[in-house]
């Protein structure tokens, strides 16, 4: 999955956010600043659990845009918040299914965006109560009515269209917002009972998860690379040492705001000191693999980059030289859980 690029605002129906970032003087400093630590993601309650699959089919996995913003990430509407579960990128025109089988218990108009729609589905299982909301919707399909009874994988209704700037670029794309809500969790703030999907991924839904996770890129990848992160810490700074290769031992990034895209760096000595600061610009859309600049006022660094969960790897030229246009030699570095 890639790093984020040049500004980024990963707009979703549900997120949006940008900026441009600018070359600060070059610091050199002894130490790179703090890595924050982030307290447990939300996990479901103990007892029995929902079993579900994803909201999409093989054949409509899209990833021009996004392809998944993760659950707790914090940017654009969820800086203070953390986003409450999944938007999921989808090939345009195409349906978005029942994670699990239910009862509709809500459909309403979705605040997303004017005609668009949410619906809710809830589960029994024991006395355990869960539901499952599908938000921005451009239509729902024949028999989601209020009370209907819904197989698992039963089309609720078709993916909402999006055109959404990326920094310098504009994609046109489908999404939908999935969550889940477990009734036996309560936090305070927006979504009280909202959970990370990914534990209650069956092996059927943990095959397509996986395919899907691999696409994604999302602007604050950077620092928050995993699938759940606490909804209630923002991760300023995420530090990535090298597993394999011949980059640089480390580098760090710090993200300059809880909404914003932009970021700055440090280059790492094999003895944790940073040799070498400045502004990263991204481009998010860039293909067949995101870009990444470490710009200095000497001039930048080109690179390309794809991170999944706690693996990055990065090609990453000299100052001066041209940008590497495949990830065959680039460096892996590994990064700490959430």
């Amino acid at each position: 999955m890639p790093l984020v690029v040049l500004l980024i605002a990963v707009l979703t129906a549900a997120c949006n956010s940008g900026g441009t970032p600018t070359a600060p003087s070059v610091v050199v400093t002894t130490t790179p600043p703090p890595q924050n630590t982030t307290p447990t993601p939300i996990v479901p309650a103990a007892g029995p659990l929902l079993s579900i699959v994803m909201p999409i089919d093989v054949s409509d996995i899209a990833g021009s845009a996004f392809g998944l913003l993760p659950f707790g990430y914090h940017g654009a509407d969820h800086a203070t918040d953390g986003h409450s579960g999944w938007d999921i990128e989808y090939r345009p025109g195409t349906l978005v299914r029942a994670a699990a089988a239910g009862v509709v218990y809500a459909i309403e108009p979705d605040t997303i965006g004017a005609g668009r729609i949410r619906v809710t589905l809830e589960h029994l299982i024991g006395a355990h109560i869960y539901r499952t909301v599908y938000a921005n919707l451009a239509s729902t399909n024949p028999g989601i009515v209020l009370k209907a009874s819904v197989a698992q994988r039963q089309a609720i209704g078709t993916a909402g269209g999006v055109t959404a700037s990326f920094g310098a670029d504009t994609a046109t794309y489908a999404m939908a917002h999935f969550q889940v809500d477990d009734f036996e969790v309560h936090r305070e703030g927006p979504d009280p009972k909202a959970v990370s999907p990914e534990p209650f991924l069956n092996g059927e839904g943990r095959g397509v998860f996986d395919r899907v996770w691999a696409l994604a890129a999302f602007a604050h990848e950077l620092t928050e690379p995993f699938v759940a992160v606490s909804r209630d810490a923002i991760p300023r700074t995420r530090t990535w040492r090298i597993e394999s290769g011949d980059g640089p031992a480390g580098v760090s990034f710090t993200r300059l705001s809880g909404a914003g895209a932009d970021h700055t760096y440090f280059v790492l000595a094999q003895s944790g000191t940073a040799v070498e600061s400045g502004a990263v610009r991204l481009r998010l859309l860039a293909r067949p693999f995101p870009t990444i600049d470490l710009v200095t006022p000497t001039g930048p660094r080109l690179g390309i980059y794809d991170i999944v969960g706690d693996r990055m790897r990065l090609a990453l030229g000299s100052p001066g030289a041209p940008r590497p246009t495949d990830l065959g030699s680039a460096s892996v570095y590994r990064t700490p859980g959430p």
